[in-house]
């Protein structure tokens, strides 16, 4: 599956550059949402940025960049910044990563590695029901 989400790459520690839509596409293997995986890497990529700038930046509607955001929040790896409005309405919020990306990648790895270790229960499950089917 390819993303081509057009986002650029990210430097590595070496000054070599990372894909940022194969970082996309592995977090999504690992069952990370889309848009959730866009939006974290997008603020890797961009640093702090308004639900507006995320759109435009992730290609997301308001609704997806929202549900992502929210999720991001459960996780606690961003923290929202508020900031005085021009006018009327709701107060407006900067969103930007709360720890380094490689701690944000954290809750994804370990929900995977828990997803696996349910996987190979079953499938130990599995063997040992038709071992005695058989």
């Amino acid at each position: 599956m390819k993303i081509n989400q057009g986002l650029p790459g990210m430097l590595s520690k070496d000054g070599s550059l990372v894909d940022s839509d194969e970082m996309i596409q592995l977090l999504v293997s690992l069952g990370v949402e889309i848009n959730t995986a866009k939006t974290l890497i997008c603020l890797q990529i961009h640093g702090p940025s308004t639900s507006v700038q995320l759109q435009k930046r992730c290609n997301l509607r308001q609704p997806d960049v929202s549900i992502s955001i929210n999720q991001l929040d459960r996780l606690g790896v961003i923290e929202k910044v508020y900031t005085n409005s021009q006018g009327r309405g709701r107060p407006s919020h900067i969103y930007r990563l709360s720890v380094p990306l490689k701690q944000a990648l954290i809750p994804f790895k370990n929900n995977a590695i828990e997803r696996v270790s349910t996987l190979q229960s079953q499938l130990d499950r599995l063997s040992k029901i038709s071992d005695v089917i058989n």
